[in-house]
């Protein structure tokens, strides 16, 4: 973190330009989506603060109800699933910070999860799961076929060359018997995070399935016409975007097993639930993830710790993270926070 920021003299932000000439386009501040703004300080020190508390949740445990008992317990997950395309990004930052801020006050760093993708989005399944539109989704309405297209993608090689038939039903999984986190962007409905965790339960009865959110916050939004109140997000990731497939460096899923990327046997078996690759770079993404590395590594805020973290006191925490006493690292956290 740059001293000049936190130096009792000058405990303001010197802009989006650091002293090695880094410059964020995309990191920014912007208009939140329930009317506010959101200043670049605010952003940054959000994001980082957003990621550090999915940190603590992996490596503090989640909770899961175990298969074989029926039992609630608290396990610390053993593969984290980001669901595409939206939420593949929180994994990218995720990445960066974690050498840093899983990182017990001794140092020790706890060994990351098996990181992986799957593209599960509500309006892909909610008219299966709950036809009636009744807001009661049932997950054993979905085809066999499409359970096995699931398996498929954490089985050997060896056995997806039998293709998606009934011996993958029993067939055994890299997930089998395992505890997964799966990780939703941002909150809204719920549905699509609520049909990823439900379908992953029955594909693999035998793991403890959890989901979570890395952005929440709903807000309630007058519409000046009617008078009428809707709910919505408060606030959407800056590279959450409806008109366009690029910015998350991963296409839409197959449609048609004749592409030519279904020649990749995992593709192609598990193209329910797999993303595809653009034929170009998404030069996009790759500026995100570059922004992201330099936030993780060189911020230029204030570090803002989770106050849920049972192994260190936050304010220990506070100063061992931002090189500085608590007083001070706390005194430019609450000027950026009221600064809007």
């Amino acid at each position: 973190m740059s001293e000049t920021l936190l130096s009792e003299t000058d405990l303001s932000r010197p802009g989006t330009m650091q002293e090695d000439g880094f410059k964020y386009t995309l990191l920014t501040g912007h208009n939140r989506t329930d009317g506010s703004f959101k200043t670049t300080d605010q952003l940054q020190m959000e994001y980082l603060h957003l990621t550090d508390e999915l940190i603590r949740k992996i490596t503090e445990g989640v909770e899961v109800i175990n298969p074989d008992t029926t039992e609630r317990e608290i396990r610390k997950p053993d593969t984290v699933i980001f669901l595409d395309k939206s939420a593949r990004p929180v994994s990218w930052l995720m990445r960066e910070m974690w050498d840093t801020y899983a990182a017990d006050a001794t140092g020790s760093i706890p060994e990351m999860p098996k990181i992986r993708y799957l593209n599960i989005d509500r309006e892909q399944w909610v008219n299966s799961v709950d036809p009636n539109g009744n807001g009661m989704m049932d997950i054993e309405k979905v085809d066999d076929s499409v359970i096995r297209s699931l398996r498929s993608i954490f089985m050997s090689q060896v056995q997806k060359e039998r293709g998606l038939t009934e011996e993958l039903d029993t067939e055994p999984t890299s997930l089998d018997g395992k505890t997964v986190l799966v990780i939703d962007e941002v909150q809204s409905s719920g549905r699509t995070l609520d049909i990823a965790t439900k379908i992953l339960k029955r594909a693999f009865p035998s793991t403890g399935v959890a989901g979570e959110y890395w952005m929440g916050g709903l807000a309630a939004k007058v519409s000046p016409k009617t008078g009428g109140v809707s709910i919505g997000n408060a606030d959407l990731p800056v590279w959450y975007r409806d008109d366009s497939e690029y910015g998350r460096g991963v296409a839409n899923r197959l449609r048609d097993p004749s592409d030519s990327q279904s020649k990749n046997l995992t593709q192609k078996l598990g193209r329910w639930f797999l993303s595809t690759r653009f034929p170009e770079v998404d030069q996009s993404s790759l500026k995100l993830r570059k922004e992201m590395a330099q936030l993780a590594h060189s911020p230029d805020v204030p570090f803002r710790p989770s106050v849920n973290r049972e192994l260190e006191d936050y304010e220990e925490r506070l100063a061992r993270l931002n090189g500085v006493s608590p007083e001070i690292a706390q005194k430019a956290i609450m000027n950026i926070l009221h600064n809007s």
